[in-house]
């Protein structure tokens, strides 16, 4: 759904020489967040993020659901924010929180999460576990309010559509025996998924996945591109030095 990380989970993957991605997904009507199984309704999400610092993204999603198109719209939006905590290094894992801008009407999207990941190089190929915790809590924007901070209300997920997803406990693995590609498998507190990616020269990736050994599947494509404007001789020379 736009955020780094593997198929329905996010991760601590943070890029630093491309600032700026996009990305498309497609999730099947039978594991759609929003519940619509009368309506059978495939969701297409949309999403764009921004590195504005070393330690700090935006994401901006849209979720859009073409048969419900003449009613609502474009979508449902959310605007999430991530924090890079900890770096990586040889003994010590990754640390990323992840953020949503609260007071939605409908909070389906919006969720808050801690998630660290360590990387393991074997001689079979690179192996990177993933561990995190959604928050099972949400502030949602009740509607009738005039007074924008009276509107809120907090409440638990559970109650809310798809409320069991990244609510408590999600992890996965990838596996990566060849430079350009690899499998995942994880749980994301609602189903257990798994699949495979390509990449072409860390810029674009393509991702297949199946929930739950059924017959629904998922995609998403993603491109990431830098916003240094200099001279590809200069950007080459940084990356010597």
């Amino acid at each position: 759904m736009g955020k780094p990380g593997l198929m329905m989970t996010p991760g601590t993957g943070w890029e630093e020489d491309y600032h700026l991605g996009a990305n498309f997904a497609v999730i099947p009507w039978e594991y759609s967040l929003f519940g619509d199984f009368s309506e059978q309704n495939t969701t297409q999400f949309y999403s764009v993020r921004a590195g504005f610092s070393s330690f700090m993204e935006v994401n901006l999603s849209i979720a859009h659901r073409p048969k419900m198109a003449d009613r609502i719209g474009v979508g449902d939006r959310q605007i999430d924010f991530r924090f890079r905590l900890l770096e990586e290094k040889k003994y010590q894992p990754a640390l990323v929180i992840g953020l949503s801008v609260p007071g939605s009407t409908s909070p389906v999207m919006h969720h808050d999460y801690l998630v660290l990941s360590k990387g393991f190089k074997t001689r079979y190929g690179f192996l990177k576990a993933n561990l995190g915790y959604g928050s099972p809590l949400v502030v949602r924007k009740l509607s009738g309010k005039d007074n924008f901070f009276n509107s809120l209300h907090l409440d638990r997920k559970e109650d809310i559509r798809s409320g069991n997803y990244l609510n408590g406990l999600f992890g996965g693995l990838s596996y990566m025996p060849v430079s350009f590609g690899g499998l995942m498998l994880e749980y994301d507190t609602r189903t257990w998924n798994m699949g495979g990616f390509l990449k072409i020269k860390n810029r674009f990736y393509a991702h297949i996945f199946n929930f739950e050994a059924s017959s629904s599947w998922g995609i998403s494509f993603s491109a990431q591109f830098p916003l240094d404007l200099k001279p590809k001789s200069l950007r080459d020379a940084k990356h010597n030095n």
